[in-house]
């Protein structure tokens, strides 16, 4: 078999493929020999008439589509065997140009990614965030645990801001009770924004056993569109509240809560925490600026057909999420306040957005020559099994083919990272 490839400028490759009369025929033959058995000739035994005959018996033509298949399937592989540099995004279009006794002559037509130029992609600069953390940052953090310290007690004070309270409502429209404006011993944090309007701030002065009528006004927006923009009047009566008790930032605190023994050493470790924290953070937005600019700058459309088929790959996850929860795409899109149509416009946009970054950082990674070696991978499991208290032969039990992609794609963003670092000007 010999076979001439042609790439065009819309990264197709068109295959010429020619088989002399000799290849030809043996591809007839293979055709015959797992085909003779569905043939049913007068004077054989089914399987066991000559060729000839069921071809004078069923026309020429009786192997020449299986003989086709199986001129395509070992063209097809070989040449992308002995052809790195194409990478089908879709399947081949074939067409026979030719067939006779003298053999066969077709056309594969591979559509693959699409030429295009990188953008530059060295000796640009970035400016990577300062990193700067102040007082009133460790205080804030501080606050959250000590928030997390805390405890919720009964009270006989009146309702004020932050309070939980225990209560029963009863929602009326024009003097009627409305679905689902009705609970009993409903647990709210007043302050929390949970209901609609200035229904919680109503609240605040009220003591356990009062009963008021608490009057707002649905937003015009509400999801329930019988409700939106009414007014409403909320029968409400405090059934019990809970006031949150904060402990106090001292050393009793920090010896019982910590590993530290003072206040200063515990606000010291806080601070090189959120330091760290907002290090890493910084670190991450500039790697994707980096690699933003280089997709962003980069003159390409994305082949219609790799965005379907991503769009596809991401709605069909999101359905069958979904499906567990119980809702649609319909749902969700009325829920978000879109259509459906302008949902899934969305995630293709989305998509596009991500086979273009794909390719570009596919075509960066092969330009450069940057590659993941079988060792890299072993380092990484090493370490993951270190990290997870395990040895490395008791961690490898666990890695299957998925795993090692995941680490080789983990290892292969790093190294650009890293390259794209050493050749820029970070600021």
């Amino acid at each position: 078999m010999k076979y001439n490839i042609e790439k065009k400028t819309d990264g197709v490759y068109d295959v010429t493929i020619n088989l002399d009369a000799k290849e030809w025929n043996e591809a007839l033959n293979s055709a015959y020999e797992k085909n003779k058995g569905k043939f049913n000739i007068p004077g054989f035994r089914k399987g066991h008439a000559p060729r000839n005959i069921i071809e004078k018996t069923y026309g020429t033509g009786a192997f020449i589509n299986e003989a086709i298949d199986e001129v395509y399937y070992k063209a097809y592989t070989q040449v992308l065997r002995e052809h790195e540099e194409i990478r089908p995004i879709d399947a081949p279009r074939l067409e026979i140009k030719k067939i006779d006794e003298k053999g066969i002559e077709i056309v594969l037509s591979i559509p693959g990614v699409p030429n295009f130029n990188l953008a530059p992609y060295k000796g640009l600069t970035f400016k990577k965030q300062a990193v700067k953390i102040t007082a009133k940052d460790v205080d804030e953090e501080i606050k959250k645990e000590l928030l997390r310290a805390s405890r919720l007690v009964e009270t006989k004070k009146p309702v004020k801001d932050g309070d939980f309270v225990t209560l029963d409502f009863d929602g009326y429209i024009d003097d009627k009770q409305f679905d689902g404006g009705k609970a009993e011993n409903y647990q709210l944090q007043v302050g929390s924004k949970t209901f609609i309007d200035n229904f919680e701030d109503q609240l605040i002065g009220m003591n356990i056993g009062d009963k008021k009528d608490v009057i707002v006004t649905f937003p015009s927006e509400y999801h329930e569109k019988s409700l939106a923009g009414k007014p409403a009047t909320f029968k409400v009566e405090i059934k019990n509240i809970r006031e949150r008790v904060m402990p106090e930032l001292n050393e009793e605190f920090v010896k019982n809560s910590t590993e530290f023994e003072t206040v200063e050493a515990y606000k010291k470790d806080v601070k090189a925490k959120l330091t760290k924290q907002a290090n890493d953070r910084a670190e991450l937005e500039l790697e994707n600026d980096i690699l933003d600019k280089v997709i962003d700058d980069t003159e390409l459309v994305p082949p219609a057909v790799m965005v379907e088929q991503e769009f596809n790959r991401q709605l069909n996850g999101m359905e069958m999420q979904m499906k567990y929860q119980g809702i649609t795409i319909d749902d969700y899109a009325k829920y978000i306040g879109k259509t459906t149509d302008e949902f899934k416009e969305e995630i293709k946009k989305n998509c596009a957005r991500n086979v273009k970054g794909r390719l570009v950082l596919e075509k960066l990674l092969r330009d450069e020559h940057l590659d993941v070696i079988e060792k890299d991978i072993d380092n990484k499991i090493e370490e993951m099994a270190k990290n997870s208290g395990k040895t490395k032969e008791e961690f490898s039990k666990q890695v299957n083919n998925d795993m090692i992609n995941n680490i080789a794609n983990e290892i292969l963003m790093k190294k650009l990272v890293e390259f794209l670092r050493e050749n820029n000007t970070i600021e």
